[in-house]
C-alpha cells in the first residue's frame, strides 16, 4: 500500500520544506530545530500564520522566524499553566469552605443529591457524582483523601478536593442550588459592582475557559488558536474593571474586545481578577512583559535582531487577539484591585 504520509528522514522533510518556500540557510540547525520542536507542532501548529492556503510559506519566511514564534507561544503556555493551577487551588478551597459551611463535613452529606440540581444542559448531577466518588474508593483514591479513608471516618470537602479534576470541581460548582452558588460566587469576587447572578455566569464561563486553556498548554493542543467556547461576558466583566482595560461603543463592547476576550486575554484578565494578590499578580504580569521584553541598541545588527524580534511578539499577539499593551491594561486591573 502506498501511504499519503510516508515516513521521510530529516533532509527529505527539509527539501519538502524548502520546495514550499521556506527559507533555510543552515541545514543542520533546521535539522536541530526539527528534532528539538517536532515537524508538525512546529509547521503545522503554526501554518495559519506562516503559510498560504496552498501550504506555501509566506514570503520571507525563515524556519528560524517559526522556531522563534514557537518560544513565544511555549512562554504564555507556562505562565497560563502555573496561574491556571493557582486558581484552580483558590476555587476548590473557597468551593470547599462553602460547602463544608452550609451541606456539612461529610462526603455522603455534602454529596447528598437534595442539594444540587438534577440536570443541567444534558450533564447530570449523578454522572458528576459518580465521577468525584472514584476518589472515595481505596482502589483509585489518591493521597491525602486515601489517608482520610483509612484513618479517619469522613472525608471532608477541603482533602477530597485536593484530588477530583478540575472539571468536576467546576460541574460541582454549577449544580448547587443558587443560594450557595452565590455564596462561592461572593468568595471569589468579593465586590458589589455587579449582581450575583452576573457573577455565577462569569465565574462558570471563566472557570471553563481556563481549564480549557490550561488543556491545551498542557496537551500541545494549538494553544495560540485556543478559543473560549463559553464567550465571558463582556458587558459584565466591563463593569468590573478600570477605565482603559475594555471599550464600548454604544452601550456595546466593541467587537475587537469580544473577540480578545475568547483568547487568551480574557483568560489573564481573569485570572489577574480572582488571584487578587499583589505578589501574584505583579509576577504573573512580569512573566507576560519578559515572554514579549523589548530592548533597544546602538549596534546596528543587534538592532535589526531586536526588531526582527519585535514583529515577531506583535505577529503572535495579532495571531492570538492579545491588545498590543495587553500588560499595561493587566497593570491597570491589578492597580484597581490593590
Amino acid at each position: 500500500m502506498a501511504y499519503d504520509k510516508p515516513f521521510l528522514d530529516l533532509d527529505k522533510q527539509i527539501d519538502l520544506l524548502i520546495s514550499r518556500n521556506l527559507i533555510i540557510s543552515d541545514r543542520e540547525h533546521a535539522k536541530q530545530i526539527i528534532m528539538t520542536t517536532s515537524y508538525y507542532d512546529l509547521f503545522n501548529g503554526y501554518k495559519s500564520v506562516f503559510m498560504n492556503l496552498d501550504d506555501t510559506f509566506k514570503p520571507d519566511t525563515t524556519i528560524e522566524s517559526i522556531y522563534i514564534f514557537s518560544f513565544i507561544d511555549k512562554g504564555l503556555q507556562s505562565v497560563t499553566m502555573k496561574y491556571s493551577l493557582m486558581v484552580e487551588t483558590l476555587f476548590k478551597t473557597r468551593l470547599a469552605h462553602v460547602i463544608s459551611e452550609h451541606l456539612g463535613v461529610h462526603q455522603d452529606d455534602y454529596l447528598h443529591s437534595h442539594h444540587y440540581k438534577q440536570k443541567l444542559h444534558g450533564l447530570t448531577f449523578q454522572n458528576v457524582k459518580q465521577e468525584i466518588q472514584l476518589q472515595l474508593n481505596l482502589k483509585h483514591a489518591k493521597q491525602p483523601t486515601k489517608y482520610y479513608l483509612k484513618h479517619h471516618n469522613h472525608v471532608p470537602a477541603w482533602i477530597l478536593f485536593k484530588n477530583i479534576s478540575f472539571g468536576s470541581a467546576i460541574n460541582l460548582f454549577k449544580f448547587l442550588n443558587t443560594k450557595h452558588k452565590i455564596a462561592v460566587a461572593n468568595a471569589l469576587l468579593p465586590t458589589n459592582t455587579i449582581a450575583g447572578k452576573d457573577k455565577i455566569e462569569l465565574l462558570q464561563n471563566t472557570l471553563e475557559a481556563i481549564r480549557l486553556f490550561r488543556n491545551c498548554a498542557a496537551h500541545s493542543l494549538n494553544f495560540f488558536g485556543c478559543r473560549a467556547v463559553y464567550n465571558i461576558p463582556g458587558n459584565v466583566l466591563y463593569n468590573l474593571l478600570p477605565k482603559g482595560v475594555l471599550k464600548r461603543e454604544k452601550g456595546e463592547i466593541t467587537k475587537t474586545d469580544k473577540k480578545a476576550l475568547r483568547g487568551l486575554y480574557g483568560v489573564l484578565i481573569m485570572m489577574v481578577l480572582l488571584l487578587n494578590d499583589t505578589l501574584l499578580i505583579t509576577s504573573l504580569i512580569y512573566e507576560c512583559r519578559t515572554v514579549f521584553r523589548t530592548a533597544k541598541s546602538n549596534d546596528i545588527a543587534t538592532q535589526a535582531i531586536i526588531d526582527f524580534l519585535n514583529e515577531l511578539n506583535t505577529k503572535y499577539k495579532q495571531a492570538t487577539d492579545l491588545p498590543i499593551d495587553f500588560e499595561d491594561k493587566l497593570e491597570l486591573i491589578h492597580q484597581s484591585i490593590t
